[in-house]
């Protein structure tokens, strides 16, 4: 998810875990560890633009990183704060490795794809039960760890606050699992209503809240795209085509780079000219924009450079255009 909510998670799991024995030094840690997965980002610099995607949220969201960064860390830690705690590092390792395994494990059930098992595979796990940004899942931590700074390190209120808001946000994230459920057979209903067949359907939530969702349907050139809401008082019905168009890169030949975007969007992609030239667009992640003409969030211009293929992220789709924020918001509160 976003830097703030894995900050503010780590924040509170190192309450969680040490609060009580170091105070606010086992917020500011878990802060730090719940944000060292995403550290990754710094080093995709080093990757072309392809392999830097498989980059982030690779090895350091794996299962297995927590058990070499938690000792690491935690060994300094220690070294920084034993002669002003008697935190042992034990105790700071510990911090650390649910800080830094909690982050990925939230990642999980977002809709990017993250290398939960490498590196003995490249397999990316997405869940795709809530969205990159949660309000309702972030704001509990984030007014929680405005109070808890103030409070007694001992004091009962303090545990209490901090036990509560993970509770709280845990049943809110298995609640998108069953949210999910729920809207998947929307659009099956949907889909059935219209006639319209499918190989397959992925719902992906759209950020802000987990109210508004995306559904995606498969066919043989192409896909059926429409939203729903939580609140519509009706199925999904507003479906539009998306082809494919593949034909489109047959001029690429078997190329590498290429073969790994369209692994990346794990098959929902979509390919087409604009005034800036050929494009492919990763579907997964939508549109900026409720309209049919907003633009896809993930794009990437494909170029032919002295015979080579040169792919491109296009970044200038990741903001609303005027009103469009307000006729998102205005989505969510259903049709």
């Amino acid at each position: 998810m976003d830097l703030l909510t894995q900050t503010v998670l780590g924040a509170g799991v190192g309450e969680l875990v040490l609060g009580k024995k170091a105070g606010n030094k086992a917020i500011l840690w878990g802060a730090i560890g719940g944000l060292i997965p995403d550290m990754d980002v710094l080093f995709t610099f080093l990757f072309s633009e392809v392999d830097g995607l498989f980059a982030h949220r690779g090895f350091t969201h794996s299962l297995f990183f927590p058990f070499i960064i938690a000792p690491i860390l935690g060994w300094l830690i220690f070294q920084i704060h034993k002669r002003s705690t008697s935190v042992t590092k034990f105790e700071w390792t510990k911090l650390i490795f649910w800080a830094a395994f909690t982050h990925p494990l939230l990642d999980y059930f977002t809709g990017y794809g993250t290398g939960a098992f490498y590196p003995l595979s490249n397999y990316r796990v997405e869940f795709s039960t809530i969205g990159i940004i949660d309000v309702f899942y972030t704001i509990p931590f984030i007014l929680v760890l405005l109070v808890i700074p103030f409070l007694k390190r001992t004091a009962l209120l303090r545990r209490r606050l901090i036990v509560t808001t993970i509770l709280v946000s845990t049943m809110y994230l298995l609640g998108t699992v069953g949210n999910k459920l729920y809207v998947n057979a929307m659009f099956k209903k949907g889909l059935a209503a219209h006639n319209i067949s499918y190989d397959r359907l992925k719902t992906s939530p759209l950020p802000i809240t987990n109210f508004l969702w995306m559904g995606l349907a498969e066919t043989e050139t192409g896909y059926h795209m429409a939203l729903y809401s939580n609140f519509d008082k009706d199925i999904p019905a507003d479906f539009i085509f998306i082809p494919r168009n593949e034909d489109k890169l047959l001029s690429f030949g078997d190329n590498e780079d290429l073969n790994k975007l369209i692994r990346f969007s794990k098959g929902f992609y979509h390919v087409n000219e604009d005034d800036k030239g050929l494009y492919l667009a990763d579907l997964r992640f939508g549109k900026m924009g409720t309209s049919d003409n907003a633009d896809f969030i993930f794009k990437f211009y494909l170029t032919n450079k002295n015979g080579q293929l040169a792919i491109h992220q296009n970044t200038e789709s990741r903001s609303f255009e005027e009103n469009d924020f307000s006729k998102f918001i205005e989505r969510i509160k259903g049709i």
